[in-house]
């Protein structure tokens, strides 16, 4: 059932003696009911759907944190090997990514999409990506990191699509334009479209 778009009642929504029915439950709304998307539902029905739109608590969101980093880390090691071993960047590579993570903050946060969840899908999709690129580095230089070395790379990289844009001209922009990609994808995914319930009305 989708409540993106206002609907007739169809025959069988409505009991014999003209009275509606829930288009979630398929039960008699009684006689009072509620309107979501300009859809009947009945009262059950309506507070289980504000429910699932109220902000996810904190421990959802360290759980989305959780599984989000572990796909951006597998996305990272994903789209690095993809560069070394093809010697190419796909930009389809970048959309898995972000798919990659915002399911993956979407399971840790229960299906409960929101802001907070928004930004950290991207910032995990961003760091993902971006960071590949200094794996690929360190993999061709056979560099060994010291601790300082790390977070040196680690700054850098989340820079580094910005301070190629002068050198590397049009392979700059479309370096960018992957990212984006990325990370529309990971935002669209991690998303909440809010319903809006008004009511009651009498049946």
């Amino acid at each position: 059932m989708q409540f993106q778009h206002a609907e007739p009642l169809e025959p069988e929504v409505l009991q014999d003696d003209g009275s509606p029915r829930c288009v979630v439950c398929k039960r008699p709304t009684g006689s009072s009911h509620f309107q979501a998307q300009g859809m009947v539902v009945c009262a059950g029905c309506a507070e289980q759907i504000r429910t699932g739109q109220q902000a996810s608590p904190v421990i959802s969101l360290a759980h989305s944190a959780l599984y989000g980093a572990g796909a951006a880390l597998a996305g990272c090691l994903l789209y690095a090997a993809v560069s070394i071993f093809l010697h190419v960047e796909i930009a389809l590579i970048a959309i898995l990514v972000g798919y990659m993570v915002g399911r993956a903050i979407r399971y840790g946060s229960e299906g409960k999409g929101g802001r907070p969840q928004q930004i950290l899908a991207v910032l995990l999709t961003y760091f993902a990506i971006t960071m590949s690129y200094i794996v690929v580095v360190v993999y061709h230089s056979g560099l060994v990191l010291s601790g300082s070395a790390v977070v040196y790379l680690l700054m850098l990289g989340a820079v580094a699509p910005f301070l190629t844009l002068g050198s590397s001209g049009i392979s700059g922009l479309i370096g960018l334009f992957i990212i984006f990609i990325g990370l529309q994808r990971a935002w669209r995914m991690t998303g909440r479209a809010e319903i809006a319930i008004t009511g009651p009305y009498s049946s």
